[in-house]
């Protein structure tokens, strides 16, 4: 009864962080679609501004504050970039986690499917167990029985034995 309460409680407990791996999962894939959204919107920007500036009087000004917004946006990038490794790393421990937790649950499975043959065994030996108890009181009682007589005809063997001369029992 105690296995298989605990038996359930694991499984629960597994289902439990199984479903809260795979909601992290899908949040950190969202995450990781937004960031690769905001990449190409950069990339977009940059080309719009080259347009902006080929069409512009002011160049010089332009192109000064272009390669300064560049910079910022390559720092960007390589910033998104490096996020999106470490998210790609965050995605790929959670992938794990969920075949780890996938293993987990098979086992669990296993033992549980092992409990309940061994729980179904022992309840078809539970009749016989009991028959063989009764048959071992039995006996007891007859141990019990005979080693009275016994010990009746070993009294009156010495009770004989007192009346006959000569005859002593050690």
């Amino acid at each position: 009864m105690i296995r298989k309460f605990i038996s359930i409680l694991g499984i629960l407990l597994l289902s439990g962080v199984l479903i809260n791996g795979i909601t992290m999962t899908q949040h950190l894939k969202r995450i990781h679609s937004g960031l690769e959204d905001n990449l190409q919107s950069i990339q977009q920007l940059n080309q719009v501004q080259a347009a902006i500036i080929d069409k512009n009087g002011e160049l010089a000004h332009m192109v000064r504050t272009v390669q300064r917004i560049d910079r910022g946006l390559n720092a960007t990038i390589v910033k998104t970039d490096q996020t999106l490794t470490l998210l790609t790393t965050v995605v790929d421990y959670n992938a794990d986690s969920l075949r780890l937790n996938d293993g987990m649950l098979g086992y669990s499975n296993n033992s549980k499917q092992k409990i309940q043959a061994i729980s179904s065994s022992l309840q078809e030996l539970s009749p016989y167990m009991q028959q063989l108890d009764q048959m071992l009181k039995q006996m007891r009682a007859t141990a019990a029985a005979d080693r009275q007589h016994m010990e009746d005809i070993l009294q009156s063997t010495r009770e004989m034995n007192k009346k006959t001369p000569g005859v002593s029992l050690k």
